[in-house]
């Protein structure tokens, strides 16, 4: 098994201790490798177990590029805020002067942080969310990156003056390997287990979406995202390899994501693109309007074309439109938008779906364009600072990560976050479970009720049930 070499690491790491002492500060070391490997990306997650509550999952639509971190090397956390800002200065800080290996970068590969910001700090934590701080980026021990089909290991430590050398190469290979050995072998998830559903103030949610729409109506907002949770209970706890594994053979156009942070643990598989930056160019996902798939083509494509021209979704849809061109074109050059939108079908759901490209500006970060971007009216509603008022006036929901902006970022600066809907947070024998509907003056309660029902529906799957 070729994983990186003794001798390589070995020396990495003696290099990061000299410089440690020469600065007198603490010296980033990070050492890739491509394998000669098969990698089955949730047998890797598993084999970390001993490392629960250190471990994130990411894997873009299609599956073709996969990251699965293990350990925790570094973290940049908070309570008060999600300090965009100040994530950026501190990476780009533990970034200067560290040790890499190889020095030509590869997208996901090398010193790389995975992580969520909540969707509103402000919003009145609940206890709910105690495992996780209101903003959580891991730099992983070890880290295993899938793409352009090709397997690639890194291993990332922080290093001092007084780092032994020997005692610390071999850990961290030793690590490795065990991450590695038989990870080959498809991961098989077990059977999903018999659970009960309870329904969170459900009536309540659908007198607020009357009474918001009312205002809407009223000229006092223009749209305004109001989201709920279900509360599922099994005899079981919920296993979340298994749960990766459901999500990636059912949902595989969809952001698969997991991040532990304690006991718990926030997955899902967002269909939704926040940004994604790649050199000087950005990328966007306008995602706003939503019907059922059909049981037959023909159903399908009806329920479709019927979606295109719904003049209450295609309102919804402009709104998101709007608002994230002027937040584009604040941080690009020039920005590209079609037309019109067309539909992004998932398994359980279709939406109205517009992209947008970017030039970005010299002086603009991914973290810059995603504190421009979220949350987008999809998520939050519009004007932004309004709804967000009506979001923590009304609903009683802590929403903690869910909705928020939730993906990864690299040394290079590249990277990609997508917001974290269709998602849920395992806690043992108990997980809640989220979803949100676009309010607008002609929303129907009972409509959306149905909606989020439908929404529902990915994660229950996952869990190994329905509705």
């Amino acid at each position: 098994m070729v994983t990186i070499q003794q001798s390589t690491l070995h020396k990495k790491i003696a290099y990061g201790v000299e410089q440690a002492k020469s600065l007198s500060h603490s010296i980033l070391v990070s050492a890739s490798t491509k394998v000669d490997l098969i990698i089955d990306p949730v047998t890797f997650y598993e084999k970390g177990k001993n490392r629960t509550g250190k471990r994130t999952f990411w894997s873009t639509p299609s599956g073709d590029f996969v990251m699965v971190g293990i350990g925790n090397a570094y973290t940049f956390e908070s309570n008060g805020g999600n300090n965009f800002e100040q994530v950026e200065k501190e990476w780009i800080e533990l970034n200067e002067n560290s040790v890499m290996e190889p020095k030509e970068r590869v997208p996901g590969v090398g010193p790389v942080i995975l992580g969520a910001f909540s969707f509103d700090p402000r919003k009145e934590k609940t206890k709910l969310w105690d495992s996780f701080p209101v903003s959580k980026m891991m730099l992983p021990q070890h880290l295993l990156t899938i793409t352009r089909n090709e397997f690639w290991l890194t291993v990332n430590v922080i290093v001092q003056a007084d780092t032994n050398v020997d005692e610390m190469a071999e850990l961290l290979l030793t690590e490795q390997k065990n991450l590695c050995k038989d990870a080959y072998i498809p991961y098989k998830c077990s059977i999903g287990k018999e659970f009960i559903i309870e329904e969170v103030t459900k009536d309540e949610w659908i007198a607020s979406v009357d009474t918001v729409a009312g205002q809407i109506r009223d000229k006092k907002i223009e749209k305004v995202v109001l989201a709920r949770e279900i509360r599922v209970k099994s005899d079981f706890p919920f296993i979340t390899e298994d749960i990766l594994d459901r999500l990636r053979k059912e949902q595989p156009s969809s952001y698969i994501f997991a991040l532990e942070s304690g006991q718990d643990c926030f997955i899902g598989a967002s269909p939704e693109r926040l940004i994604k930056k790649e050199g000087a160019e950005a990328f966007t996902t306008c995602l706003a309007g939503s019907t059922a798939r059909g049981t037959s083509e023909e159903e399908d494509a009806r329920l479709g074309n019927e979606l295109l021209q719904d003049q209450k979704n295609l309102h919804e849809h402009e709104v998101v439109v709007r608002a994230i061109r002027s937040a584009f074109e604040q941080g690009c050059d020039r920005v590209v938008i079609p037309e019109k939108p067309t539909l992004y079908k998932v398994r359980d759901i279709q939406h109205l779906y517009t992209p947008i490209v970017g030039k970005v500006k010299d002086t603009v970060s991914l973290l810059t364009l995603v504190e421009k971007l979220h949350p987008t009216p999809a998520l939050g509603g519009y004007p932004r600072e309004e709804a967000l008022r009506k979001i923590r006036e009304i609903e009683d929901l802590d929403r903690g990560l869910y909705a928020g902006p939730i993906g990864w970022l690299d040394s290079s600066g590249d990277g990609e976050f997508a917001v974290g809907i269709r998602s849920g947070l395992l806690q043992g024998k108990e997980a809640s479970l989220f979803a949100g509907c676009g309010i607008v003056g002609n929303s129907d309660p009972i409509s959306e009720y149905k909606e989020t029902q439908m929404k529902f529906k990915p994660m229950l799957s996952a869990l190994g049930g329905s509705f």
